[in-house]
């Protein structure tokens, strides 16, 4: 913990350096059903639309929690170690001109791959791994919490490419979201006890 506030501290301090928030998020095309009010007595259905659910869309993400900058790859591909290092190439690509990248992120064996962790330091970036099942220390939780609420819950898309342009669209449009956001992607951590 003290860890991730000495990170964030000298991302805020420092211009050139970038912490990144990094995780990938599975989308299944198909409706997730959310809570809804009805009287009591009420005879009026609620009448949920579904898919048959097989197509997904693998969102990786990442996100800098000083300027809520993404960094997204969508893909139907399963995640991989190819993928990752594909997705560091692009971190990479877009931070071009930082002097160092610190990504936190969680230990998901394509994540922790000993290529993938080879393809890192070729491209001097710094990959810092959570403590198991903490998923409550990476912000990118936040934000996929965020999202599904916007873009997945009690939607129906019909087609794929509906949901996929969706998908799109959501992070195309980013800006919008960036006051919600602010408030969700506050450093401020909830501490689980085990007990």
């Amino acid at each position: 913990m003290e860890l991730l506030k000495n990170l964030f501290a000298a991302a805020q301090h420092y211009s050139n350096e970038v912490l990144l928030f990094a995780d990938p998020v599975h989308q299944v095309h198909n409706n997730e059903n959310d809570y809804c009010w009805q009287l009591k007595g009420s005879n009026n259905t609620k009448t949920a639309l579904a898919n048959t659910g097989r197509r997904r869309l693998n969102i990786i993400g990442a996100i800098n929690p000083v300027n809520l900058q993404p960094t997204v790859m969508l893909t139907e591909e399963n995640c991989c170690v190819d993928v990752i290092e594909a997705f560091l190439e692009e971190i990479k690509n877009q931070y071009s001109t930082a002097s160092s990248i610190c990504i936190i992120l969680d230990n998901a064996k394509y994540q922790r791959a000993y290529s993938v962790q080879h393809k890192a330091a070729q491209l001097n970036i710094n990959l810092v791994y959570l403590p198991p099942y903490c998923p409550n220390l990476n912000l990118i939780e936040r934000l996929w919490r965020y999202f599904k609420k916007k873009i997945m819950k009690n939607r129906y898309y019909p087609t794929f490419s509906e949901f996929e342009t969706c998908v799109e669209q959501f992070f195309i449009n980013f800006e919008q979201h960036l006051d919600d956001l602010k408030t969700l992607l506050s450093f401020k951590f909830g501490i689980i006890k085990a007990t």
